[in-house]
């Protein structure tokens, strides 16, 4: 182990295992430069070791390799130059505030690109007894259901899986705009707002449904937001589950030091 390289010491696949090596080797070479550059080890720029050589020290095929560095080209971690080899990239991933309510169509905006959503599914279904009590209405209401893709630049982030209580959005499938938000739609048709929203925030492993739509592999990790978001008599009013690529957002935690604890 002495002569090990840096890398060689933080990559540990298992050959024996159900998942595909290729997205071993993709993690496990994502999680070294992740944290080296953090650690100041490695900088955008800095050459990554050739594909020959990964092969060789990993023990897996060039073309294993090929598709793990292909995933990690696409995704925006590194870069190739032609008859130089691969190298770090700048990281350009979107912060995801979560000292205010976000939004993905503003933070699209703000980072110069087009925001768009493709709608997947609309329709009105009876409630199920859980959604019923998250939403606070009665077991025998119907709510609206709303699958939406979302785009920037005509590129996957994240996909929403969103409830609404059918008794206060009357007539909304008829009413729907796919090129406005859900909540500017509230606002103008309904003269709801949104005045507070709980998240959930959990990392999962993508489906092959879910990476399909994200055009990601199976198996790439992401985030789950589960939302519950409230009008300011605090009536629930959406019920939204969104899967969000990691590759390209992070999390954004401010916090304002309470002078009266020690660290």
């Amino acid at each position: 182990m002495e002569n090990l390289t840096a890398w060689e010491k933080e990559i540990n696949l298992n050959h024996f295992s159900s998942r595909p090596l290729y997205i071993q080797v993709k993690e496990a070479l994502e999680t070294w430069i992740i944290n080296a550059l953090h650690e100041g080890s490695l900088c955008p720029g800095d050459r990554l070791p050739s594909e020959n050589e990964l092969s060789e020290k990993l023990d897996v095929s060039p073309i294993t390799i090929k598709r793990a560095l292909d995933e990690l080209r696409r995704q925006g971690l590194i870069y190739r130059i032609q008859g130089r080899g691969t190298f770090v990239a700048e990281q350009n991933k979107i912060a995801l505030p979560l000292t205010h309510l976000y939004s993905l169509t503003n933070l699209t905006l703000e980072k110069g690109m087009i925001p768009g959503r493709r709608t997947l599914q609309i329709s009105e279904m009876e409630a199920t007894p859980r959604l019923a009590e998250r939403l606070k209405i009665d077991p025998s209401s119907k709510v609206i259901k709303l699958v939406r893709l979302r785009l920037m630049n005509d590129i996957p982030l994240g996909l929403d899986t969103t409830f609404l209580p059918s008794p206060l959005f009357p007539n909304f499938i008829a009413r729907y705009e796919e090129n406005i938000s859900l909540y500017e739609m509230m606002e103008k048709y309904y003269g709801q707002n949104i005045a507070r929203a709980q998240d959930l925030i959990s990392p999962i492993l993508l489906r092959s449904t879910e990476a399909n739509l994200l055009e990601v592999p199976p198996g790439s990790l992401a985030f789950l937001f589960q939302r519950l978001a409230y009008n300011k008599t605090d009536q629930p009013l959406e019920s939204t589950k969104s899967v969000i690529r990691s590759d390209l957002f992070c999390i954004s935690i401010e916090f304002l030091r309470n002078e009266n604890e020690h660290q």
